[in-house]
């Protein structure tokens, strides 16, 4: 068989496997909106198997959310440290799987820094909740209410003092104001015509109940209980006829109540073995928006990383819970826990936080439930089964940056990019057509063979396409019309010289050869150093200029 056969036979075989390659990719850029919906209703897992065997598309092109997490090692003991990062990746890269995000990139950057792209995905909200949290899974029980009561009114008497000392107030100025109010009544019912309004708004009066910003129905005697006064006992065991310290606040007191707990003062008077806890989120209790405030025992009774077998499930009343089983030493602790503590509350808290405490009306062995808050749908259901699953992060991360693409820029990106390139490789094929008549139109079609082959070779290899990776390709075809352009003078040169057409043609190609050669060369290094040196938008330039030399 002859060179040239063989040259031809191996030119079949790769535009063969090109378009395998190629295949997925060039199917799912050709379906409209509406083919993607019906493929979706059809089969959920085909698109999504389409997807991943196409190229594909960077966050600029595709849209989605660009996090970066910084993960809190000066928390952590040196022991601790030195895989902190990795195991937080792994976790992360969990509970990404079970957002059902196509392709994402879970990255390490520097010593303590993750990079996470979700592209296509742009519910920013959730994937901060997911991705952030620490998600430590934790049951403790509750403080008895009695003692809850005694370090409330401790409290209150604090804060009391503390607002009246921040507003200049004294008990004094407040019996004034009490007398004044009193006089200016009797004053009026004697007949004589005296502006209260006028009377209370001077500056011999003070309003404490707009001092501490009560509502107008709390007396005198409520504004010493500046706390209390603000809080509804809301945990009662029908069972028992006690009450526990689960109390309701409203929305708007939230940050106010918090401000007071958080003081130096008062922190001073919470017993040490307690801490008070806040629900994860608002309910609707008598028509009104509240948090729940807990007071819990700091002393962690069983973790959550002995859960098994963990499910998103409903109650009889439509109620979303997350199921679980125990197994071995787990289940004969959580079993010695649930029976020694009957009608009891036991707070669920994840991270600090109180997700619920439903009271322990049986020994729990094997099985259990973790019942969501009356207010949980099946988004906070789902999140706190992914999180359970993927496990708790091994230090504290803080979100540092978020980007977030929406999808119009994204499409808007592809039409730019299309267009652009477009133009330019029109452009550059009639000039080499017009130049150099046949030869150039040669040249045209070993430069869309070159674009063919280097879209394949990034679909059989997973890549990612941005927009510096449209750029690449660009400059990928200016690349390849050069090395056409030195191949085609240096043939010139030689017909100048007198031989054949032949001849010419043979040493031009050889001729020029060393000095292509040498250029490729350079640019796969540059090429190589920028990937394995830069990340994001760098990385997506150097991956199409690499194999497009290639």
């Amino acid at each position: 068989m002859s060179k040239q056969n063989w040259r031809i036979i191996l030119t079949s075989i790769l535009v063969v496997l090109a378009c395998f390659a190629f295949w997925h990719t060039f199917k799912l850029w050709t379906m409209s909106d509406a083919d993607k919906e019906a493929l979706n209703e059809r089969d959920p897992g085909a698109l999504l198997n389409l997807q991943q065997k196409a190229i594909r598309l960077g966050l600029d092109l595709q849209g989605g959310i660009h996090v970066v997490l910084r993960v809190k090692l000066e928390e952590l003991d040196k022991a601790s440290r030195q895989d902190a990062v990795e195991r937080a990746i792994q976790i992360i890269r969990n509970r990404v799987d079970g957002l059902g995000v196509a392709e994402p990139v879970i990255q390490k950057q520097g010593n303590d820094r993750i990079i996470v792209d979700l592209p296509g995905y742009t519910d920013a909200e959730r994937a901060e909740e997911l991705i952030g949290q620490t998600a430590l899974l934790e049951f403790k029980l509750l403080e008895v209410y009695d003692n809850a009561t005694l370090i409330l009114t401790k409290i209150d008497s604090v804060v009391y003092e503390y607002e009246k000392a921040r507003m200049g107030t004294t008990d004094e100025d407040t019996v004034v104001a009490v007398e004044e109010t009193e006089e200016a009544a009797d004053s009026a019912a004697e007949g004589e015509e005296i502006d209260i309004l006028a009377e209370l708004m001077g500056d011999s009066a003070v309003d404490t109940a707009d001092m501490f910003a009560f509502d107008e129905e709390i007396g005198l005697d409520e504004n010493e209980r500046p706390i209390t006064s603000r809080l509804q006992t809301a945990l009662y065991n029908n069972r028992k006829a006690t009450n526990w310290p689960g109390f309701a606040v409203a929305k708007k007191d939230r940050e106010l109540i918090d401000k007071w707990l958080n003081l130096p003062e008062v922190q001073s008077l919470i017993p040490i073995d307690v801490q008070f806890c806040w629900s994860t989120r608002p309910e609707i209790r008598s028509n009104r928006e509240v948090y729940m405030l807990y007071l819990v025992k700091r002393k962690v009774q069983f973790l959550g990383k002995f859960l098994e077998n963990i499910a998103l499930g409903q109650d009889s009343y439509g109620a979303y819970l997350v199921n679980f089983a125990l197994s071995g030493d787990g289940a004969a602790h959580f079993a010695q826990l649930t029976g020694a503590n009957l009608d009891k509350p036991l707070a669920i808290v994840i991270d600090n936080k109180v997700e619920s405490a439903p009271f322990i009306n049986s020994k729990i062995r094997r099985r259990g439930q973790i019942t969501m808050g009356s207010s949980a749908g099946v988004k906070d259901a789902r999140n706190m089964e992914i999180v359970l699953k993927a496990g708790a992060l091994p230090a504290p991360v803080e979100i540092i940056e978020k980007n977030i693409v929406g999808a119009t820029l994204g499409i808007d990106s592809i039409k730019k990019g299309f267009f652009s390139s477009m133009v330019g490789l029109s452009l550059v094929l009639l000039f080499i057509g017009a130049y150099y008549r046949l030869s150039g139109v040669i040249a045209d079609v070993g430069v869309l063979f070159n674009i063919f082959f280097l879209l394949a070779v990034m679909a059989a290899l997973g890549a990612t396409l941005t927009m510096p990776g449209i750029a690449g390709i660009i400059l990928t075809i200016g690349i390849s019309v050069d090395a056409n352009i030195l191949i085609f003078e240096r043939i010139r040169e030689e017909l100048r010289t007198g031989k054949t057409v032949r001849a010419s043609i043979d040493a031009g190609y050889t001729r020029a050869f060393v000095a292509i050669f040498d250029s490729h060369v350079t640019t796969l290094i540059t090429a190589a150093a920028l990937f394995l040196l830069g990340s994001g938008p760098i990385k997506g330039f150097a991956v199409t200029l690499f194999w497009g030399v290639t």
